[in-house]
């Protein structure tokens, strides 16, 4: 009997408890108690730092996809503080907002060029440590500008800026390989990795910067201020100490395995162009010890297509397609070497991840090459380049259409 009584009451405590465990989430916040931070810029101020938010107006973004017309006003507000930590922006935030500033969607994060210089592993604190930010934002430097003024341009085809660096990124990386896309955990990972430094992408305010945030940018024909991507950032540790240019991150990203799709022009017996479109690549990267010591072995494979044709080339002949082929390969070769001769010459730091590659497969290796050389291991380390290229397809045609105009 006392038994039967104990089981009944262990039921009705179970069935009193499932409603409170059931009963939502207990940092749960309404909509319309939100305000949806998209972008956040971080700059350098003589008190700390000066933080940018860039918020959503649900308003007139509603009513751009209710009307077409929008509701006569920019899409997006931008909060201002300059403050000794970043937690202290989200306390500021609410003495200006009736709506807590809300994390979760974050696009972008823009780091001013003047605090990149100074260092910025203090200011990523808050987003490693906190719940509420994801970490697959992508992170950037605004070059030879503030974040400010990068936060503060409206652009024509996508309403929201923030979403419009976020997206123009993630393509242009895939489309040109003259960028990366680096989101804020692997950032942290390339910090905090033994071998390796990390690099952004650099964006820039093309014209007047101070014309960005009047709502007549996106109404005309030439905005009087846009964005675009220029340059990779070069990192030593937390600190930017250079940039790249577009050769140099093309022949970067064949190094580290991340082009997808890339345009190359070579030049036919006439002197003229043909564009070469590389569709799938891929680099195998290994270290080989001889005689004890490293070496770095890359080796690129790549299917490419004839994009473009201006010189008279004969694309029927087999022969020519070779040449193509070889034409192709040394173009890649040289975009390397190029990359790491540059690289090696102006910053002497690993960005390439050939120590980290060291370390991964000997960890003792590793650690001799940094008593024995330390910093300065790239600048003897010997580096293996070869480049496999297939022309798959030479378009609709082999010929081009200029040979068939009449004089």
């Amino acid at each position: 009997m006392k038994r039967k009584t104990s089981e009944v009451i262990a039921r009705l405590l179970l069935a009193l408890l499932i409603p409170v465990v059931l009963s939502g989430c207990w940092e749960r916040h309404e909509l319309n108690e939100i305000a949806i931070v998209l972008g956040i810029g971080l700059d350098k101020a003589e008190s700390g730092y000066t933080i940018t938010y860039q918020v959503v107006i649900p308003s007139a973004i509603s009513s751009q996809a209710v009307g077409g017309g929008g509701g006569g006003g920019v899409p997006v507000v931008l909060y201002k503080f300059t403050v000794p930590t970043m937690y202290e922006a989200q306390r500021q935030f609410n003495l200006e907002s009736a709506r807590r500033g809300y994390l979760g969607h974050i696009r972008v994060l823009v780091i001013g060029e003047e605090l990149a210089r100074a260092g910025v592993s203090e200011t990523l604190d808050i987003f490693k440590r906190s719940r509420e930010p994801r970490m697959d934002f992508y992170v950037m430097v605004a070059e030879g500008t503030t974040a400010e003024n990068v936060l503060n341009v409206l652009t024509p085809l996508d309403k929201l800026p923030a979403n419009k660096l976020f997206s123009s990124l993630d393509k242009s990386y895939r489309i040109s390989a003259k960028t990366v896309a680096v989101t804020l955990d692997k950032f942290i990972e390339d910090l905090l990795d033994e071998g390796k430094n990390p690099v952004l992408t650099g964006v820039e305010v093309v014209g007047d910067s101070s014309e960005g945030g009047d709502k007549t940018n996106i109404e005309r024909i030439t905005p009087k201020a846009r964005l675009s991507y220029h340059s990779v950032a070069v990192f030593k540790e937390d600190k930017l100490i250079g940039w790249l240019d577009d050769e140099e991150t093309i022949g970067y990203n064949y190094i580290i395995d991340k082009v997808i799709t890339n345009t190359g022009s070579v030049t036919g017996e006439d002197g003229k162009p043909i564009i070469i479109e590389a569709l799938k690549t891929s680099t195998h990267r290994k270290v080989k010890f001889i005689d004890g010591e490293p070496h770095i072995y890359l080796n690129v494979k790549a299917i490419c297509n004839v994009e473009e044709v201006q010189s008279k080339e004969n694309l029927e002949a087999e022969s020519t397609i070779r040449k193509l082929e070889s034409a192709t390969e040394k173009r890649i070769l040289g975009r390397m070497q190029n990359a790491v001769e540059q690289i090696i010459k102006r910053y002497n730091v690993d960005i390439l991840g050939f120590g980290q590659l060291i370390y991964h497969t000997s960890p003792k290796a590793w650690s001799r090459l940094q008593h024995e050389k330390g910093d300065d291991y790239l600048k003897s380390l010997p580096i293996h380049y070869k480049a496999n290229v297939i022309i798959n397809r030479v378009g609709t045609t082999d010929k081009s259409f200029f040979d068939e105009i009449k004089e």
